[in-house]
């Protein structure tokens, strides 16, 4: 799957960089795409430098225009349009110096993830970036860097940490494995309107591409739970919808027969995490020993 990922990552690249070699630019680079487009843009960001403007077509020949620019804060901004309409806008922050710019909230909550002396390797791999998306209400701010983790048991001087909070301060995801970025999957269109669908009270925080799947996190009945979209021939659709659970959560008689059953197999295995699932097939908890880095979860059927 990673190497998928890799692969996906690189073409996205390769069309941004053939873009900018093939397109002829004038003084104005907004003369070289649609005017409705350059008037959208003019109406949605007034007062910024253009640098740069492209077209290609996508997968399924869509026309997708991307317009870089620079805000009134200095810094580099990417929107992206597909077929005429916006879809999002990438403002890419100094990875020296993005403390100081990021609101008290997300600010909180990055440090609340005890992550010190991180790395930034590289301006395509590693980032701290605000994100802007079409269909959701709030903005994203996407954190992707290597720093040293240790739990007293296990170390690593690198670690990679991927991290997503929205602009409300709420932590959407920590994981150690790099989500593709937002800016190469800029039409969420259909996976957001099977959320808002299946989950009409429950505000969208988020959104991220992990490996071809999408992934929304919404605020259900003051839960943040993780809803997923897998890609499939018809287009995408809902596969499940996880989140965690107190570890000290009163379990259900079967669920606690099979952990008990396990713990006798492995009673060097410690238990780690709990979550909850809801899927095509049912609802199960899930059961995970071991430690942040290295654990096997299984599941459980609910009655």
């Amino acid at each position: 799957m990673k190497k998928i990922n890799f692969l996906i990552c690189a073409f996205a690249a390769l069309l941004f960089i053939s873009c900018e070699k093939e397109t002829t630019y004038t003084k104005d680079p907004l003369q070289t795409i649609p005017q409705e487009i350059a008037l959208d843009f003019s109406n949605r960001y007034p007062d910024v430098i253009v640098t740069d403007a492209y077209q290609w077509k996508n997968y399924d020949y869509n026309e997708v225009t991307g317009i870089v620019f620079t805000d009134k804060e200095g810094l580099t901004n990417t929107a992206i349009y597909s077929n005429g309409e916006w879809a999002l806008t990438e403002k890419k922050f100094d990875v020296n110096d993005f403390l100081s710019r990021l609101p008290r909230s997300v600010i909180r909550a990055y440090l609340r993830t005890g992550i010190e002396d991180e790395e930034f390797w590289g301006p395509n791999n590693h980032y701290v970036i605000e994100l802007s998306r079409s269909g959701l209400d709030n903005k994203q701010y996407e954190f992707c860097c290597v720093a040293p983790y240790s739990d007293g048991k296990e170390f690593s001087e690198h670690l990679e940490f991927d991290i997503v909070i929205a602009d409300d301060g709420t932590l959407l995801t920590c994981s150690h494995h790099p989500f593709n970025r937002s800016v190469w999957w800029y039409d969420m269109s259909s996976s957001i309107e099977i959320v808002r669908n299946k989950y009409k009270k429950a505000p969208i925080l988020g959104a991220v591409n992990d490996f071809g799947h999408n992934e929304l996190f919404i605020r259900d009945n003051g839960i943040i739970k993780t809803v997923i979209l897998e890609n499939t021939e018809y287009g995408f659709d809902w596969s499940k919808t996880t989140y965690p659970l107190d570890i000290n959560t009163n379990l259900p008689a079967q669920v606690l027969a099979e952990k008990q059953a396990y713990e006798e197999k492995h009673p060097e295995d410690s238990f780690y995490a709990l979550s909850y699932s809801d899927t095509k097939d049912g609802s199960f908890y899930g059961l995970t020993y071991g430690s942040e880095l290295n654990n096997v979860t299984f599941f459980v059927r609910t009655e």
